[in-house]
């Protein structure tokens, strides 16, 4: 089996433009970190895709995302200086694994893996 991307059924996710083309001075980054992927939404970036990656009998989920000023919000991250409001943290975070557990379902259909949870 191959990674596939899917977003929201075939549309784009909420928020999103759909596409992943990307103008020359927007940044890009790939997640896979759940936590991670919330704190981008928290601080304004909206999820553009989620591929789903078969990793030894287990499903993965990258997210994408792409925006002037990720790169930087990225480094905050992982610098360990982030701070966000942890209602807004929350709300973000059941955002995030819903897309995921919607990409799994829809790559589990499309494969025929069965329930993809």
């Amino acid at each position: 089996m191959q990674a596939r991307v899917y977003q929201n059924a075939g549309k784009p996710f909420p928020g999103t433009r759909g596409d992943m083309a990307l103008r020359s001075d927007e940044g890009s980054a790939e997640v896979t970190d759940l936590y991670e992927a919330a704190y981008l939404v928290v601080k304004g970036w909206k999820v553009r895709a989620v591929e789903c990656i078969p990793l030894s009998g287990a499903l993965s989920c990258r997210l994408s995302f792409a925006g002037r000023g990720l790169e930087e919000a990225v480094d905050e991250y992982f610098a360990k200086t982030a701070c966000v409001n942890l209602y807004a943290f929350r709300t973000a975070y059941n955002q995030v694994n819903s897309y995921v557990h919607q990409a799994k379902r829809q790559y589990a259909l499309r494969e025929g893996t069965g329930g993809g949870s």
